[in-house]
């Protein structure tokens, strides 16, 4: 089985982030325009690509043409992101006049308060159990 070499020049092997994302936008992109060249293929010669055909599509694509893709992608991404943010300002604003920034901070300060406590009842534990934590990382420091 075959594969499409410009896949991996968008996406490779990448782990997924936000280049991994952007890669497959363009690999999107890129296969709209193959669509559209292999239509106008079927129209003018009434007949799909021949695999002959496919093969010199792909490599006509040059590196240019692959970071306009790219960049296409990314400027979607960013139109996108805008499209988002402006959606939810109306949401964020209401939230901070009725004040959920405080509640949030309280939460906050009590979580915190909450994981403290549970670290000193663990290291009291451990100690009555006769384990010697400063101890034990004095010897780690060499000290």
């Amino acid at each position: 089985m075959t594969h499409n070499p410009i896949f991996e020049k968008f996406v490779g092997n990448e782990s997924p982030d936000a280049n991994h994302i952007e890669g497959l936008i363009a690999y999107g992109l890129y296969k709209v325009a193959k669509r559209e060249w292999a239509q106008a293929i079927a129209e003018r010669e009434h007949r799909p690509p021949t695999a002959e055909e496919l093969q010199a599509y792909i490599a006509t694509w040059t590196l240019s043409q692959l970071e306009g893709k790219r960049k296409e992608a990314s400027d979607l991404l960013a139109r996108f992101s805008r499209v988002v943010i402006e959606a939810a300002k109306p949401e964020i604003r209401e939230d901070a006049l009725r004040g959920r920034f405080w509640t949030t901070v309280w939460q906050a300060i009590f979580a915190n308060a909450l994981y403290t406590v549970f670290l000193i009842a663990i290291a009291f534990i451990l100690s009555i159990a006769g384990i010697d934590i400063l101890g034990i990382f004095t010897r780690l420091r060499g000290g």
